[in-house]
């Protein structure tokens, strides 16, 4: 009996293997979007902390320097907040990127499954074919050399 074999069988090995790198490449940007989300949120803790102790150094009684530094501090810990934002957005963008990639490994790899799924459909049905000429022959056979059920009575 035949093997079967699809023509496409290299292509979509390489549609399988551009769809695992495609799941790779957007776990490591997910994990990047997470990592850069952390530090977005210990700026943003460390000013709230700050904030908090500045209010309770002013209800105690600080000097003006102390407040100007302070103040100083947070406007750059804003600064860094408003660019640790836009990294993010960076970050999610390249989630993105990678998201829609995968999705089209995964279109392209399906179409050729299902390429594939159709032309193994068609292969069985061509050896279903086969095996039932060579039955019919067979039976053709028994019947003319005299085997068969017709002439079962004579001897």
């Amino acid at each position: 009996m035949q093997k079967f074999e699809f023509r496409l069988e290299s292509v979509r090995n390489l549609k399988i293997q551009m769809e695992d790198n495609a799941k790779n490449n957007l776990a490591l940007a997910s994990r990047e979007l997470e990592k850069q989300k952390g530090f977005l949120n210990s700026l943003k803790m460390t000013r709230e902390s700050s904030i908090n102790e500045l209010n309770s150094k002013v209800e105690e009684g600080v000097s003006i320097s102390q407040i100007k530094e302070y103040n100083n501090y947070l406007n750059f810990l804003k600064q860094r907040i408003t660019q640790q934002k836009e990294n993010v957005n960076i970050a999610q963008n390249q989630v993105d990127i990678k998201r829609e990639s995968l999705v089209k490994a995964v279109q392209e790899r399906k179409i050729l499954d299902k390429l594939r799924e159709k032309k193994y459909g068609e292969f069985l049905k061509e050896q279903a074919k086969a095996e039932q000429l060579i039955i019919d022959e067979l039976n053709s056979f028994k019947f003319k050399d005299g085997s068969g059920e017709e002439n079962a009575g004579k001897y």
